[in-house]
This record gives structure tokens, C-alpha cells and sequence, in this order.
């Protein structure tokens, strides 16, 4: 399978209450859409600028910055980051209409005036990465016939059979790898690095999002069916109950 390309949404804003109501946004965004994805939250300028040193060829970084912000501004904090990264996308958020054309300057993608609805936040993410072509919710699954784009959302869970990855899917079918002389956990490799799916038993991944509860040691996904947890993987059942937690 191809390397997903992994989407950072990179926040700054000294004003506490707006930080934690972006960064919740952020994280809703990327469950949502079913990136493959993080999000990183600051409250200084100085802690954005060190993060920006840090460089990641197979990843889509986009900044959302406050503009007034003390000692480096959002307008010279993008500037600075421009010097860095000139493919970054940068997009500004502030109470005062007073910077928008200074916003030009460093090439800003928007500039949102707060208070903006979680919609708004929302319209403008995916018109920035659908300009930047980002698809990260969907694998490239090399078949014995072919080579296939699958989206994330659509699998329920990925079951290794003879050196083979099975992906059973929301409309019932199978879509069957070719064969690889590898391990699981070597093939499950960068399906795991999406953060989306719960290895639960020594042969079966299944999709966080498309889980519906959980009955006994059995996860039941959203078509019906039910897939077993087994003793070694028991943490997966608590990693489901902390994420349904931290998005209630």
C-alpha cells in the first residue's frame, strides 16, 4: 500500500478559551472527514515557530493562527514560517478585519473573524486541502487483478488470511490483498498509522469509526456484525470507551 498522506493542523492562540474551542473543532474535523491526521495546539507564537523546524515530506501541515497575539504577532509569526516552509498552508483567525490585507503577504489561504461557526471552520479546511489534493481517507490496496483506491470509512474490518489482507466492507463484500510474505503487524503497518482502526486478536483490525457498542468481548460494528476481542488485546476495548469519552 502507498504512504497516506498524513494532514497537521498546527494551532496557535494565547486566548485560552478560543484555543481549546479550535483545537476540540480541529479534532472533530479530522474524526469526521476520517483523516489520517493530528492536531497540534500552542499558546505562544515562540513554541509554533520551534515546532515549524521540524519537516515531514509525506505530511500537509496547515496553520491556523490568532492574529493578535503578544510579542510575535500572527502576521510576522506567518512570515517566519514562510522563511521555513513556503508549501505550508496558513490560515488566520482574529476579531479585528484590521490585518486582512497584511494576511496577503505571507500568502494566507483565509482569514476567518471570530466569532465563526464550527460550518465555516469546516468549508474552509476542506477547500484548502481539496486544493492542495489531499485524499487521505482512501487506501491503494494491490489485488491479484489490480490495484484499487478504498475509502477508510468504508471498511469495517481488515482480516489477515494466508499471508493476505481480507477487508470486509460496510456493503458486505471482501476485497482480498495479494499475497505478501509478510507478517500482520508488517502488512497492518500503515493502516495502524492512521490512528483509525483497533488491532483486537492476533488477525483482525477493525474501523473505530464504524464501531456501534460493545457486547461483552465482542465489538458490534454499524452492519451488524461482531468481531471478538481477545484476552492479549484487551486494551483495545478501553481505547474505544476513551475515544467515545473525549468526543461525547
Amino acid at each position: 500500500m502507498n504512504r497516506l498522506t498524513k494532514i497537521k493542523l498546527v494551532l496557535c492562540d494565547n486566548n485560552g478559551a478560543d484555543l481549546r474551542e479550535l483545537c476540540e473543532s480541529a479534532d472533530d474535523y479530522i474524526n469526521q472527514r476520517g483523516f489520517y491526521g493530528e492536531t497540534i495546539c500552542f499558546s505562544q507564537s515562540e513554541d509554533v515557530l520551534n515546532y515549524s523546524e521540524k519537516s515531514d515530506e509525506n505530511s500537509v501541515t496547515v496553520y491556523l493562527l490568532d492574529v493578535i497575539m503578544p510579542e510575535i504577532d500572527g502576521i510576522a509569526l506567518g512570515r517566519k514560517i514562510r522563511e521555513r516552509d513556503k508549501n505550508s498552508v496558513i490560515i488566520y483567525i482574529s476579531t479585528s478585519r484590521e490585518y486582512s490585507l497584511d494576511a496577503f503577504s505571507v500568502r494566507a489561504f483565509s482569514y476567518l473573524i471570530k466569532p465563526y461557526s464550527r460550518e465555516k471552520l469546516f468549508s474552509e479546511l476542506d477547500e484548502c486541502l481539496n486544493r492542495v489534493e489531499v485524499e487521505p481517507q482512501k487506501l491503494s490496496i494491490k489485488t491479484t487483478e489490480s490495484t484499487m483506491l478504498l475509502s477508510m470509512s468504508d471498511i469495517i474490518a481488515v482480516e489477515y488470511l494466508n499471508h493476505r489482507l481480507i477487508f470486509h466492507t460496510v456493503n458486505g463484500e471482501k476485497i482480498e490483498s495479494a499475497y505478501r510474505r509478510q507478517s500482520f503487524d508488517i502488512q497492518a503497518e500503515l493502516i495502524l498509522q492512521t490512528g483509525v482502526f483497533l488491532k483486537i486478536s492476533a488477525s483482525y483490525l477493525v474501523n473505530l469509526r464504524n464501531i456501534q457498542g460493545i457486547k461483552g468481548d465482542e465489538f458490534v460494528m454499524c452492519d451488524g456484525s461482531q468481531y471478538k476481542i481477545t484476552r492479549k488485546y484487551a486494551a483495545a476495548r478501553q481505547r474505544y470507551i476513551n475515544n467515545e469519552v473525549s468526543n461525547d
